[in-house]
């Protein structure tokens, strides 16, 4: 029997387990302590170690092992996932040979490890975070040993010295988060309300791979397209990765955790991850933001975000003609649509707020309050725009103002456009800001009464008198001859 033991965790130590690695027992003649070094380690991963047997004896001679069961691991074993992989039937471990891959022996790993979670199994040392380029466990009780990196990764022991070392095989992977920014991706872009916005998430997968989870939480501006989401540009199915939706206030937009076989087939290279959401009413001129981010191992994460923002101008309707002070009259009635080019026949649609602004409207808003024109009394505020240049139609000019004759350019590609003017404000100066679109008076046609008709008067008097002289002068000379 203690040569099945040999031969039994000899074939364990020699597998390189994906995702964790239990290590073998100390065991040297007249040996007591022993230590566990981790070579290669990753600077800030926290690596952590459980005696999952004690060692009871050891026959130099043979060079077999007798093993106990740790108490916090025996229902493990009796009842749990583990007596799947080792038999404790006569009282010591026996592995049953029907588990012999090297898929089962990191099977058996990782489901030890959530054993110890679950079941708050205590640390055989104090955990410890590397801060170079080794971890070191010493002066510990000698036994087999489960090692927890939060990489989830420690490959290959084949050692029986009461010093073992294990070499960490395995990297820290990085994530990237962009939006798209016209033909490019960036990390941050402009849109306007009801624009579809495009998103990607670059995972850079490294070896020992395991437990990739990405949540992804979207500001309330973003409504996200849940039918949308790829990964290495194929629909979510069986294979890659299975999609969890916010459930309650507080979590997630979506969770999205990745099928290991899919993620170990990618080690040293990328999953990308693209999905698009709506820029809807409640984007907010600072900024929209998506964070995604990466949990991997078995604890740790990494975090990235984008951030969309939306603009928006307030439109002052002005007398042309300057005070004496200089600043310009308010005026009020105006009304106006605004389009996306110079030419364009289809005008935006707005949502008319309570406080009288104007915010982009939505393609499946509809109702009373949904309109084409703008009206201004003096000073309006108009959101949820792209940074992109529009063009103001004048539909109707205040009473008494000639209407303007052709669009007016309305420059945002140069970003948001607010005019600061008090509540109750009646003229604009320069320096207060905003869109400016005057206006001129009509041209004051002549009326009876009034001084134009006057003048024609007097004018057309003298002429009548002019020509009484000039007739009666012609008679006088007609009688002389």
């Amino acid at each position: 029997m203690k040569k099945t033991f040999k031969k039994l965790f000899a074939a364990l130590l020699a597998a390189a387990l994906v995702l964790a690695m239990a290590v073998p027992a100390f065991a040297v003649t007249n040996a007591t302590k022993g230590s566990i070094t981790i070579d290669g380690t990753v600077s800030g991963e926290t690596y952590t170690i459980y005696r999952m047997f004690k060692l009871d004896s050891y026959n130099a001679e043979s060079k077999t092992y007798s093993y106990t069961v740790e108490s916090a691991w025996e229902n493990f074993f009796k009842t749990g996932a583990g007596k799947d992989y080792i038999d404790l039937t006569n009282g010591h471990p026996t592995w049953n040979a029907a588990k012999s891959q090297d898929s089962d022996k990191a099977e058996f790993a990782k489901l030890a490890l959530k054993w110890a979670t679950e079941n708050k199994v205590s640390a055989a040392a104090e955990s410890q975070t590397s801060t170079g380029s080794d971890v070191i466990f010493p002066n510990l009780d000698l036994g087999y040993y489960l090692v927890d990196s939060s990489l989830g990764a420690l490959c290959g022991l084949n050692t029986t010295k009461p010093n073992v070392t294990i070499t960490e095989k395995n990297g820290q992977p990085t994530i990237e988060k962009e939006v798209k920014n016209g033909d490019a991706w960036d990390t941050t872009n402009d849109a306007k309300i009801g624009d579809t916005v495009e998103f990607k998430i670059t995972i850079h997968v490294k070896a020992g791979a395991q437990n990739y989870v990405v949540t992804d939480t979207m500001d309330a501006g973003l409504s996200f397209s849940s039918g949308s989401i790829q990964v290495d540009g194929v629909a979510l199915n069986d294979n890659n990765a299975k999609l969890t939706l916010k459930q309650k206030e507080g979590d997630p937009t979506f969770t999205l955790a990745f099928n290991d076989s899919y993620v170990a087939g990618k080690v040293d290279e990328t999953i990308v991850v693209t999905y698009t959401a709506t820029l809807n009413k409640d984007a907010v001129v600072a900024g929209n933001k998506n964070s995604a981010t990466l949990h991997y191992g078995n604890k740790q994460t990494v975090n990235k975000e984008t951030t969309t923002y939306t603009h928006e101008f307030d439109l002052v309707k002005v007398d042309g003609t300057a005070n004496e002070d200089g600043t310009h009259t308010l005026l009020n009635g105006a009304k106006f649509k605004l389009y996306e080019t110079k030419t364009s026949d289809t005008a935006l649609r707005f949502v008319k707020n309570a406080d009288g602004s104007y915010r982009v409207a939505l393609d499946t808003e509809n109702g009373e309050n949904v309109t084409d024109t703008i009206v201004v009394n003096g000073k309006v505020h108009i959101s949820g725009l792209d940074k992109v240049n529009y063009w103001l139609d004048e539909t109707l000019a205040p009473d008494g103002y000639n209407k303007l004759t052709e669009r007016q350019e309305v420059k945002l590609s140069e970003g948001s456009q607010n005019a600061t003017l008090e509540t109750g404000a009646t003229t604009w100066a320069e320096g207060n800001g905003g869109v400016v679109v005057e206006n001129n008076a009509g041209t004051v046609l002549p009326s009876t009464g009034g001084m134009g008709t006057t003048l024609f008067y007097v004018i057309g008097g003298g002429l009548m008198v002019a020509a009484v002289v000039l007739l009666v002068t012609k008679k006088r000379m007609e009688h002389k001859n």
